[in-house]
């Protein structure tokens, strides 16, 4: 569809962020952020910084109660909770001339940047959008979404990376690794994993292994 969302991950680590505004759903996206990389920069009643973790406090760095367009310097997203028009069409108008994404929560006419649901399977992520209609949506994709998916996904994304890892110098080019795993997968590689088989998901490499060997030998 013409005009939709581009969805993206992004590398946030050291990146600056400024949160604007109060409560619980800017904690939230603080805390996404965080876990993230990111450095805050927080405009926001004082008492809010000490609601983050220890851990996290070296990278919050508290600006005010009153936002000013030069907290938008070297930031990469603002976040804003609130629900007053005139700041968030000050917020993403300060925020756009200096090309700066900008989620304003529930009010998808300030944003250029949406936020996802998400389910995390670390180190897997799904992120779902409803290209900003309504977060309870989302939040409703995200439950269904996240009941067909298995409880060790997390661990199989490992464990795969390892196997890919292993097998890349027997697979020459890019091409030929996709058709090598498209073929696994498409025979139930990953499901028999899900099922907690993990002896016969390897086995099942090493034999599509042994018999790309042997075409390769018959071709020569």
């Amino acid at each position: 569809m013409e005009g939709a969302f581009l969805p993206l991950f992004l590398d946030m680590k050291g990146r600056a962020c400024l949160l604007v505004g109060a409560g619980e759903e800017l904690l939230r996206k603080g805390d996404l952020l965080l876990q993230a990389g990111a450095r805050l920069r927080l405009v926001a009643p004082q008492e809010m910084v000490a609601l983050w973790p220890e851990t996290h406090q070296g990278r919050i760095d508290w600006l005010g109660t009153t936002f000013s367009p030069d907290h938008l310097e070297g930031v990469w997203l603002v976040v804003s909770t609130h629900a007053n028009d005139a700041i968030n069409r000050t917020i993403r108008r300060e925020a756009e001339a200096r090309g700066v994404f900008v989620n304003v929560v529930d009010q998808p006419e300030f944003c250029s940047a949406i936020w996802p649901a998400l389910i995390r399977r670390s180190p897997v992520a799904v992120a779902i959008s409803t290209g900003g209609t309504g977060p309870a949506l989302s939040g409703w994709l995200r439950q269904k979404i996240a009941e067909q998916l298995p409880d060790n996904l997390g661990e199989m994304a490992l464990w795969f990376s390892q196997w890919r890892k292993k097998m890349a110098p027997a697979l020459s080019s890019l091409e030929e690794r996709g058709r090598f795993w498209r073929h696994l997968f498409a025979c139930g590689l990953l499901d028999r994993y899900a099922r907690g088989d993990r002896l016969g998901a390897e086995q099942m490499i090493l034999e599509a292994a042994q018999q790309r060997e042997k075409k390769d030998r018959v071709q020569e």
